[in-house]
């Protein structure tokens, strides 16, 4: 049996957002699962055991008592959930948007499935409950935003993340995971995609997804004239020069050096900030530097408009 797919019952707690005391007790009265015990007598799950809690803890929500549940099997417990649900949407018939979002996840597949999600921003391309089950029955299907639910990610996960989401063809990946390294954290981040830990609920998955098309709409909006997903080109003033300029508006009748070393200034400014901010709000690490990327762009256009002054009123620059 693999270590990778051992659990200690903080871990699963964190993945299945049943508290530890839950756990316990749903344990010692009702038997719903019987753990693995290490040497030193710690609990140790296993994915099965992760994925039987997270129905439970669905029918629960729904407003199951754990009594009345715990002893059915697995599929006794997925028929009850169809039968709560009458409608499994696994595609909203009614697509109001052409965002499409595809879900591959044990955990989350299960959440999604027996959640009534009627979003008006997308609609799911399909819900997988494992890399395998997406491969065989995905069928091309037309994916914008990928979604992968990983209990524990390791180092070595990368490059199979990395070749999934490519041959998904999808545009974004958010990744959800139970846990992981500093290691595979630090290759993580070199990525352009959106992390979450879990636990994450469906409504707040929900959010993400919004805010993630909401982003990607600010891009597909910008004027085509210019690479706004290119790097901003270097600032072509230092802060003294442009203050230099700023003061030449008092010698010549025209004030728009002024006003435009002024905006400039405003704009590297505003660099520096959402620079800061992509260290400090790790969640919103992507809008940050897409937001800091295009002022750096704004900035370069507003130098561009400085410099046919500064040549027009032969300026001089140091």
């Amino acid at each position: 049996m693999s270590s990778e797919n051992i659990f200690k019952i903080g871990a699963v707690s964190r993945i299945t957002n049943i508290p530890v005391d839950t756990l316990r007790i749903w344990e010692r009265r009702y038997n719903v699962v019987v753990p693995i015990r290490s040497s030193n007598s710690d609990r140790l799950y296993q994915t099965k055991d992760i994925n039987r809690l997270t129905l439970l803890k669905i029918l629960v929500d729904h407003g199951h008592s754990i009594g009345t549940v715990a002893r059915l099997t697995n599929d006794e417990l997925t028929e009850r959930l169809a039968i709560h649900n009458q409608k499994v949407i696994v595609k909203n018939k009614n697509v109001k948007s052409n965002i499409n979002v595809a879900v591959i996840g044990e955990v989350l597949s299960l959440q999604i499935e027996y959640s009534n999600i009627d979003n008006d921003n997308f609609s799911f391309t399909g819900i997988y409950h494992n890399e395998n089950d997406f491969l065989e029955n995905n069928n091309n299907q037309p994916i914008d935003i990928l979604i992968i639910e990983y209990p524990a990610i390791h180092e070595d996960y990368i490059d199979r993340i990395e070749t999934l989401f490519k041959n998904s063809a999808a545009k974004k990946l958010i990744l959800i995971y139970g846990f992981t390294n500093s290691a595979a954290k630090k290759l993580l981040h070199k990525k352009n995609h959106t992390y979450i830990q879990a636990p994450v609920s469906v409504n707040n998955l929900q959010r993400e997804v919004s805010e993630l098309i909401d982003i990607s709409s600010l891009k597909e909006d910008m004027p085509s004239n210019v690479e706004l997903e290119t790097k901003a080109p270097s600032r072509s003033y230092s802060n003294k020069q442009l203050i230099t300029l700023s003061s030449a508006s008092s010698t010549i009748k025209c004030e728009c050096p002024q006003h435009l070393s002024s905006m400039i200034i405003k704009l590297v400014q505003f660099e520096q900030y959402s620079t800061d901010c992509i260290s400090r709000y790790d969640k919103d690490a992507e809008l940050h530097s897409m937001l800091g990327n295009m002022a750096g762009h704004a900035r370069s256009i507003l130098e561009q408009s400085l410099k046919k002054i500064v040549e027009a009123e032969n300026l001089t620059v140091n």
